[in-house]
C-alpha cells in the first residue's frame, strides 16, 4: 500500500470528523477514521475510532482488525491478541475468509510481541 501524506490524512480524517457531526451512527466513517488515525500514527485515537465503528456494526471483520493493530501499535499486545482471536473466529463465522486469513498475520505478530515481552 503506497504511503499518503500526513497533510492529507489530516484532510481526510478532518473530513470524516465533519461528516460524523451529521451522522454519528455511521460505521464505515467511523472505520475511515480510525484508518486515517492509524496511519498518522495516532493509535490511541484510531482505537476509540475503530470501537465505534464494532459497536454499530459488530459483524465487520475489517474494523476488528484494524482495532487489533492499533492496540498492537499502543503496545497493548494482550488486548490486540484478545481482539485478533475475536476476529478470527468472526471471520469464519460471516466468511471473510481473506481479512480472517490476515488477521491470522497480525495474531502471530501479537503472540511473537508478548512472548517478547515475556523475556
Amino acid at each position: 500500500m503506497a504511503k499518503v501524506a500526513p497533510e492529507t490524512l489530516e484532510t481526510r480524517a478532518a473530513r470524516v470528523r465533519d461528516l460524523l457531526e451529521k451522522d454519528p451512527n455511521d460505521a464505515v466513517l467511523w472505520f475511515d477514521l480510525g484508518r486515517a488515525l492509524l496511519e498518522l500514527s495516532h493509535p490511541c485515537e484510531a482505537v476509540a475510532a475503530f470501537e465505534h465503528a464494532t459497536r454499530i456494526d459488530p459483524n465487520c471483520t475489517a474494523a476488528f482488525r484494524d482495532l487489533g493493530r492499533a492496540h498492537l501499535e499502543n503496545g497493548n499486545g494482550c488486548e490486540a491478541a484478545r481482539i485478533f482471536a475475536h476476529a478470527i473466529a468472526l471471520a469464519e463465522k460471516t466468511g471473510d475468509l481473506k481479512t480472517g486469513r490476515e488477521i491470522h498475520v497480525f495474531l502471530r505478530s501479537a503472540e511473537a510481541s508478548l512472548a517478547e515481552a515475556k523475556h
